[in-house]
Parts: structure tokens; sequence; C-alpha cells
């Protein structure tokens, strides 16, 4: 088992971090001495804050500092922004983490079909169909992993480690396999992947007239309980390997209920049993990991 991953002194992306449980995390990544670049569409005066307390460039050379991007993870481009953004501040990534999500908003609702409902702005004409919702709360994540995993595989010497949190519905689901598939990366390559699946968590997203699903009253997680899961998975050495976490508050009440955690181990769908694969099969992923080692992600 390898050691802990330390996060002092690295850099982060930390999606949706305007607000909720991306704010909470950078919060508790800045105060481990990891620098941060906040990425959403924008921040909350609690997440301004952070920007004050911690300036870019930072006031001494081993602190840590905080910086805005504004992002439309749903945008490709401005994913693309968002990295050299990063790696222009802080000069290397070494964390990412995708929080960045909404919750079928009547924008993008299958209730709300394009077209057909005034509330929709799902476009129904796209010459390449789109839910904002799968955008951002599934395709995103996956881009910015598909960037991650290039840089670090073009950048030997940096031990990479990305989480995707939280699922919403379906739109996240395919991310859990997503993750899970991508395992062998860690042993392979060094690169960690996990994902953080969280139970209910009262956050901005709950806000809005329409989506006050969850209330202070409700058992919920805060989301700086759910942070402190997301840290713990980011830097424990038990974690990382395609990593499915679930964390949830259990209890009949607010008093009595505790945080819950545990490796779920997914057998149904990835069974413990094993099929010996044909020889085409084995020289093919041979010849990826080859590839791989050698280019990393490119041609």
């Amino acid at each position: 088992m390898s050691s802990t991953y330390p996060v002092n002194g690295k850099a982060a992306i930390v999606t949706g971090a305007g607000s909720g449980i991306g704010y909470a995390l950078t919060k508790l990544l800045l105060s481990a001495g990891c620098s941060v670049v906040l990425a959403d569409l924008k921040l909350r005066p609690e997440a301004e804050q952070i920007l004050a307390e911690y300036p870019h460039p930072a006031s001494a050379p081993s602190s840590p500092s905080a910086v805005f991007q504004p992002v439309d993870v749903a945008n490709w481009k401005q994913l693309k922004s968002l990295w050299e953004t990063a790696t222009k501040s802080f000069g290397r990534v070494d964390i990412v983490i995708s929080v960045a999500g909404i919750y079928e908003p009547p924008s993008s609702s299958f209730w709300k079909p394009p077209g057909i409902s005034s509330e929709s702005r799902d476009p129904p004409d796209a010459a390449t169909g789109q839910y904002n919702t799968f955008a951002v709360n599934q395709i995103a994540p996956i881009r910015l992993a598909q960037i991650a995993i290039d840089y670090w595989t073009q950048h030997r010497d940096i031990q990479g480690n990305y989480l995707a949190t939280p699922f919403y519905m379906a739109s996240k689901a395919a991310l859990i396999s997503f993750v899970k598939s991508l395992g062998a990366v860690r042993d392979l390559f060094g690169i960690r992947i996990s994902a953080v699946c969280p139970g209910p968590v009262l956050t901005p997203i709950f806000e809005p007239e329409w989506n006050k699903k969850l209330t202070a009253d409700d058992v919920s997680l805060t989301p700086e309980e759910c942070a402190a899961v997301i840290l713990r998975v980011l830097v424990e050495p038990h974690w990382g390997d395609g990593s499915i976490v679930e964390t949830q508050k259990i209890g009949y009440n607010k008093k009595e209920a505790k945080v819950v955690v545990r490796d779920v181990q997914m057998e149904q769908l990835y069974p413990t049993t094993f099929v010996k694969p044909s020889e085409r099969v084995i020289q093919s992923r041979q010849n990826l990991i080859k590839h791989i080692q050698e280019f990393g992600m490119r041609d």
C-alpha cells in the first residue's frame, strides 16, 4: 500500500468552488497548504473572502494562494482556459476535483422538454443535442479528467490525483463506471482517481424555490462534513485506485445522526471472479499501456 498523499505545497483545481461542498473543500485545502484555483460561474461572499485571505501571488514563497477563474464547465473552451490559468498561476496542477453540479433545474429537466416548455434552455434544434444537466454533471468531469491525465502523463514528476464528486441521479451514474474503469492508472502511471458519492448535503443548490427539497430541519451532511470526507479520500493511501466512496448522515434526527463513510465494492457490476481474456485483448491492452507509458495521451 502506498503512503499518504500530502497536499501541502500542491496546486489544485476545484470546480464548483464558489459555494457549498466546493467552497468547504477549498478552505480545507488552503488551510493544509495547498494552492487552489476556484472554478465556478461566480463566487458567493464567503468564497470571495477566500481570495482576500489567500492572495495571489502568495505573501511568502511557501504559502498557499487562491485564484478565481469564472468557468461554465459545460463549455470545453472555458475548461481549456481554466487549465491554462492554473498552470500559469502555480506552474503546475497536482489535484483536480470536480464538484460543480446542478440538480435538474427547470432550464434542463426531463419534465421541461426543449421546444415544448418555455422554461427549458436546452436547444431543441441543436446539431449535436446535449442536455445541460448532463453537460455539467457528467461530461465536464470526464473532459477535465482527459485534460488532467494527458498533462500528468506529460509531466511524470507530478503524482496526479483526480476526484469526481458528487453524483446526481442518472447524469452522474456513468461517472461511477468511468472512475472504476480507470482504477488501474494508479498502479500503471501513478495517477490516483476516486469518486465520492454523498447523500443529501445542504448547500445553496437547494435555495431556489423550485428546489427546496432539503432544509435545515432535515438530516443531511453539512458541506464541511462532506468536504472532510473528500479530503480523506484525497490523501489516505487505501483510496485512489478507482475507489467509489459513499458518505451520508445516518440517524432518525439531527442530534443523533452520524457521518458514515464506506468504500462501495460494486461486486455485481465488477465481479471479483475473472475470466481470462483472449490473447488479442491482452495484446491490445499491453499495446495501450506501452503507448501511454511512452507518449502519454498523445499520438
